[in-house]
Protein backbone atom coordinates (compact mmCIF):
# COMPACT_ATOMS: atom_id res chain seq x y z
CA UNK A 1 0.00 0.00 0.00
CA UNK A 2 1.25 3.48 -0.81
CA UNK A 3 2.38 5.61 2.12
CA UNK A 4 1.01 8.97 3.16
CA UNK A 5 2.04 12.15 1.39
CA UNK A 6 5.33 13.81 2.27
CA UNK A 7 6.68 17.30 1.64
CA UNK A 8 10.12 17.80 0.11
CA UNK A 9 12.00 21.02 -0.53
CA UNK A 10 13.25 21.01 -4.11
CA UNK A 11 14.95 23.96 -5.78
CA UNK A 12 13.84 26.16 -2.88
CA UNK A 13 10.18 25.21 -3.23
CA UNK A 14 8.03 22.97 -1.06
CA UNK A 15 6.50 20.15 -3.06
CA UNK A 16 3.87 17.76 -1.76
CA UNK A 17 4.48 14.21 -2.97
CA UNK A 18 1.45 11.96 -2.65
CA UNK A 19 1.90 8.19 -2.43
CA UNK A 20 5.72 8.42 -2.52
CA UNK A 21 6.16 4.64 -2.48
CA UNK A 22 3.80 4.02 -5.39
CA UNK A 23 5.59 1.69 -7.80
CA UNK A 24 6.43 3.38 -11.08
CA UNK A 25 8.74 0.69 -12.54
CA UNK A 26 7.44 -2.77 -11.75
CA UNK A 27 10.38 -4.79 -13.09
CA UNK A 28 12.86 -3.27 -10.65
CA UNK A 29 10.38 -1.99 -8.07
CA UNK A 30 11.39 1.68 -8.17
CA UNK A 31 8.85 4.10 -6.72
CA UNK A 32 7.70 7.64 -7.36
CA UNK A 33 10.07 8.91 -4.67
CA UNK A 34 12.94 6.90 -6.17
CA UNK A 35 12.36 8.67 -9.48
CA UNK A 36 12.28 12.14 -7.91
CA UNK A 37 15.46 11.39 -5.96
CA UNK A 38 17.09 10.20 -9.17
CA UNK A 39 16.22 13.50 -10.83
CA UNK A 40 17.80 15.28 -7.86
CA UNK A 41 20.98 13.24 -8.38
CA UNK A 42 21.23 14.18 -12.08
CA UNK A 43 19.93 17.73 -11.76
CA UNK A 44 22.88 19.35 -13.57
CA UNK A 45 22.86 17.37 -16.84
CA UNK A 46 19.07 17.10 -16.78
CA UNK A 47 18.57 20.87 -16.73
CA UNK A 48 21.37 21.37 -19.24
CA UNK A 49 19.31 19.26 -21.62
CA UNK A 50 15.74 20.43 -21.02
CA UNK A 51 16.00 23.44 -18.73
CA UNK A 52 14.02 26.48 -19.89
CA UNK A 53 12.14 24.59 -22.60
CA UNK A 54 8.37 24.27 -23.02
CA UNK A 55 7.65 20.65 -22.22
CA UNK A 56 4.83 18.30 -23.17
CA UNK A 57 4.17 15.80 -20.40
CA UNK A 58 3.46 12.12 -21.04
CA UNK A 59 1.74 10.72 -17.97
CA UNK A 60 1.60 7.09 -16.86
CA UNK A 61 -1.01 6.91 -14.07
CA UNK A 62 -0.29 3.23 -13.42
CA UNK A 63 3.47 3.36 -13.89
CA UNK A 64 5.72 2.60 -16.84
CA UNK A 65 4.03 -0.73 -17.60
CA UNK A 66 0.57 0.86 -17.84
CA UNK A 67 -1.12 3.04 -20.41
CA UNK A 68 -0.11 6.65 -20.95
CA UNK A 69 -1.62 9.87 -22.24
CA UNK A 70 -0.22 13.25 -23.25
CA UNK A 71 -0.95 16.20 -20.97
CA UNK A 72 -1.09 18.92 -23.61
CA UNK A 73 -2.07 21.64 -21.16
CA UNK A 74 -1.03 22.34 -17.59
CA UNK A 75 -3.97 21.14 -15.46
CA UNK A 76 -5.96 23.33 -13.12
CA UNK A 77 -4.67 23.38 -9.58
CA UNK A 78 -1.01 23.69 -10.57
CA UNK A 79 1.10 25.61 -8.01
CA UNK A 80 1.25 29.35 -8.57
CA UNK A 81 5.03 29.22 -8.98
CA UNK A 82 4.81 26.90 -11.96
CA UNK A 83 6.11 28.65 -15.08
CA UNK A 84 4.17 28.08 -18.30
CA UNK A 85 4.16 29.41 -21.84
CA UNK A 86 1.75 29.26 -24.77
CA UNK A 87 2.87 26.99 -27.60
CA UNK A 88 1.17 26.08 -30.85
CA UNK A 89 1.19 23.13 -33.22
CA UNK A 90 1.43 23.46 -37.03
CA UNK A 91 -2.38 23.42 -37.29
CA UNK A 92 -2.59 26.46 -35.02
CA UNK A 93 -3.85 24.72 -31.87
CA UNK A 94 -2.47 26.42 -28.79
CA UNK A 95 -1.84 25.09 -25.31
CA UNK A 96 -0.36 26.25 -22.05
CA UNK A 97 2.78 24.14 -21.58
CA UNK A 98 5.00 23.75 -18.55
CA UNK A 99 8.46 25.32 -18.83
CA UNK A 100 11.16 23.14 -17.24
CA UNK A 101 12.59 26.11 -15.35
CA UNK A 102 14.14 24.19 -12.46
CA UNK A 103 14.09 20.79 -10.78
CA UNK A 104 10.93 21.63 -8.83
CA UNK A 105 9.01 21.83 -12.11
CA UNK A 106 10.29 18.42 -13.21
CA UNK A 107 9.56 16.87 -9.81
CA UNK A 108 6.05 18.36 -9.86
CA UNK A 109 5.41 16.64 -13.18
CA UNK A 110 6.86 13.36 -11.88
CA UNK A 111 4.56 13.62 -8.86
CA UNK A 112 1.64 13.43 -11.32
CA UNK A 113 3.05 10.31 -12.97
CA UNK A 114 4.88 12.03 -15.80
CA UNK A 115 7.52 9.56 -17.00
CA UNK A 116 7.95 11.01 -20.48
CA UNK A 117 9.14 14.57 -21.08
CA UNK A 118 8.93 15.97 -24.61
CA UNK A 119 10.74 19.35 -24.66
CA UNK A 120 10.28 21.77 -27.55
CA UNK A 121 13.47 22.37 -29.57
CA UNK A 122 13.70 26.00 -28.43
CA UNK A 123 14.00 28.00 -25.24
CA UNK A 124 10.79 29.54 -23.91
CA UNK A 125 12.64 32.83 -23.50
CA UNK A 126 13.51 32.88 -27.21
CA UNK A 127 10.75 31.20 -29.23
CA UNK A 128 11.82 32.88 -32.47
CA UNK A 129 14.68 30.45 -33.08
CA UNK A 130 15.19 26.71 -32.90
CA UNK A 131 18.31 25.72 -30.97
CA UNK A 132 18.27 21.99 -31.55
CA UNK A 133 18.25 19.80 -34.65
CA UNK A 134 16.62 16.44 -33.99
CA UNK A 135 16.97 13.56 -36.41
CA UNK A 136 14.33 10.91 -35.78
CA UNK A 137 15.17 7.36 -36.90
CA UNK A 138 12.27 4.93 -36.52
CA UNK A 139 11.84 1.31 -37.58
CA UNK A 140 9.31 0.60 -40.30
CA UNK A 141 8.25 -2.59 -42.12
CA UNK A 142 11.46 -4.39 -43.10
CA UNK A 143 13.66 -2.10 -41.01
CA UNK A 144 14.68 -3.23 -37.53
CA UNK A 145 16.65 -1.62 -34.73
CA UNK A 146 19.98 -2.86 -36.09
CA UNK A 147 19.28 -0.94 -39.30
CA UNK A 148 18.51 2.13 -37.19
CA UNK A 149 21.84 1.76 -35.39
CA UNK A 150 23.61 1.45 -38.73
CA UNK A 151 21.91 4.62 -39.95
CA UNK A 152 22.91 6.50 -36.80
CA UNK A 153 26.54 5.45 -37.28
CA UNK A 154 26.49 6.67 -40.88
CA UNK A 155 25.13 10.04 -39.75
CA UNK A 156 27.89 10.24 -37.12
CA UNK A 157 30.55 9.58 -39.76
CA UNK A 158 29.17 12.41 -41.88
CA UNK A 159 29.00 14.80 -38.94
CA UNK A 160 32.54 13.85 -37.90
CA UNK A 161 33.72 15.00 -41.32
CA UNK A 162 32.07 18.38 -40.66
CA UNK A 163 33.51 18.63 -37.16
CA UNK A 164 30.05 18.49 -35.56
CA UNK A 165 28.77 16.47 -32.63
CA UNK A 166 25.38 14.81 -32.19
CA UNK A 167 24.10 12.96 -29.16
CA UNK A 168 21.93 9.81 -29.50
CA UNK A 169 19.10 8.69 -27.26
CA UNK A 170 16.57 5.92 -27.47
CA UNK A 171 13.03 7.01 -28.24
CA UNK A 172 10.01 5.01 -27.14
CA UNK A 173 10.91 1.34 -27.39
CA UNK A 174 11.93 1.14 -31.03
CA UNK A 175 13.98 3.99 -32.41
CA UNK A 176 16.73 6.56 -31.93
CA UNK A 177 16.83 10.35 -31.79
CA UNK A 178 20.00 12.26 -32.62
CA UNK A 179 20.27 15.71 -31.01
CA UNK A 180 22.52 18.50 -32.20
CA UNK A 181 22.63 22.10 -30.93
CA UNK A 182 22.39 24.94 -33.45
CA UNK A 183 23.37 28.60 -33.42
CA UNK A 184 20.44 30.99 -32.78
CA UNK A 185 19.97 32.15 -36.37
CA UNK A 186 17.07 30.14 -37.81
CA UNK A 187 13.43 29.54 -36.98
CA UNK A 188 11.77 26.14 -36.99
CA UNK A 189 10.66 26.33 -40.62
CA UNK A 190 14.21 27.06 -41.74
CA UNK A 191 15.69 24.29 -39.60
CA UNK A 192 13.15 21.65 -40.58
CA UNK A 193 14.62 20.97 -44.06
CA UNK A 194 17.91 19.96 -42.43
CA UNK A 195 16.32 16.61 -41.58
CA UNK A 196 15.40 15.84 -45.18
CA UNK A 197 18.74 14.95 -46.81
CA UNK A 198 19.58 12.24 -44.28
CA UNK A 199 17.17 9.50 -45.41
CA UNK A 200 18.12 10.03 -49.05
CA UNK A 201 21.79 9.36 -48.31
CA UNK A 202 21.19 6.65 -45.74
CA UNK A 203 18.77 4.65 -47.83
CA UNK A 204 21.35 4.35 -50.57
CA UNK A 205 24.10 3.44 -48.12
CA UNK A 206 22.37 0.61 -46.29
CA UNK A 207 23.09 -2.98 -47.42
CA UNK A 208 19.57 -3.34 -48.77
CA UNK A 209 18.68 -0.06 -50.44
CA UNK A 210 14.99 -1.00 -50.49
CA UNK A 211 14.94 -0.96 -46.67
CA UNK A 212 14.17 2.61 -45.87
CA UNK A 213 15.26 4.25 -42.66
CA UNK A 214 13.10 6.84 -41.04
CA UNK A 215 9.68 7.68 -39.72
CA UNK A 216 7.07 10.37 -40.03
CA UNK A 217 9.62 13.13 -39.71
CA UNK A 218 12.64 11.67 -41.46
CA UNK A 219 11.52 9.23 -44.14
CA UNK A 220 11.62 11.39 -47.24
CA UNK A 221 12.14 10.53 -50.88
CA UNK A 222 15.57 11.61 -52.09
CA UNK A 223 13.98 13.76 -54.79
CA UNK A 224 12.65 16.05 -52.07
CA UNK A 225 16.12 17.42 -51.36
CA UNK A 226 16.39 20.25 -53.85
CA UNK A 227 19.63 22.08 -54.57
CA UNK A 228 18.35 25.02 -52.52
CA UNK A 229 17.78 22.82 -49.50
CA UNK A 230 21.17 21.18 -49.97
CA UNK A 231 22.85 24.59 -49.97
CA UNK A 232 20.88 25.59 -46.88
CA UNK A 233 21.90 22.36 -45.15
CA UNK A 234 25.57 22.94 -45.84
CA UNK A 235 25.32 26.52 -44.62
CA UNK A 236 23.61 25.58 -41.37
CA UNK A 237 25.84 22.59 -40.66
CA UNK A 238 29.21 24.01 -41.59
CA UNK A 239 31.73 24.04 -38.69
CA UNK A 240 31.25 27.78 -38.11
CA UNK A 241 27.65 27.08 -37.11
CA UNK A 242 28.77 25.19 -34.02
CA UNK A 243 28.48 26.73 -30.62
CA UNK A 244 31.46 26.87 -28.25
CA UNK A 245 29.89 24.25 -25.98
CA UNK A 246 28.78 20.75 -26.95
CA UNK A 247 27.62 20.38 -30.53
CA UNK A 248 25.99 23.17 -32.53
CA UNK A 249 24.51 25.88 -30.41
CA UNK A 250 21.15 27.56 -30.02
CA UNK A 251 18.18 28.88 -32.03
CA UNK A 252 14.48 28.73 -30.82
CA UNK A 253 11.61 28.65 -33.29
CA UNK A 254 9.15 31.26 -34.41
CA UNK A 255 5.61 31.45 -32.99
CA UNK A 256 6.17 28.46 -30.71
CA UNK A 257 5.48 25.94 -33.46
CA UNK A 258 6.58 22.46 -32.62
Amino acid sequence: MSSEAIVREIAGRELKISSPDKTFFSKQGQTKLDLIEYYEAVEGPLLATMGGRPTLMQRFPDGASGKSFFQKRVPKGAPDWLETTVVSTPNGTTSNAMVATDLAHIAWAAQMGCLGFHPWPYQAANPAHTDELRIDLDPSPGVDFEDIRTGAKLIKEYLDELGLTAYPKTTGSRGLHLFMRLVPEWDGYQVRPLRWPWPASLNGATPNSSRRLGGKRSEVNGSSSTSTRTHHTRRCLEPGACGPEWGPKSAPRSSGTR
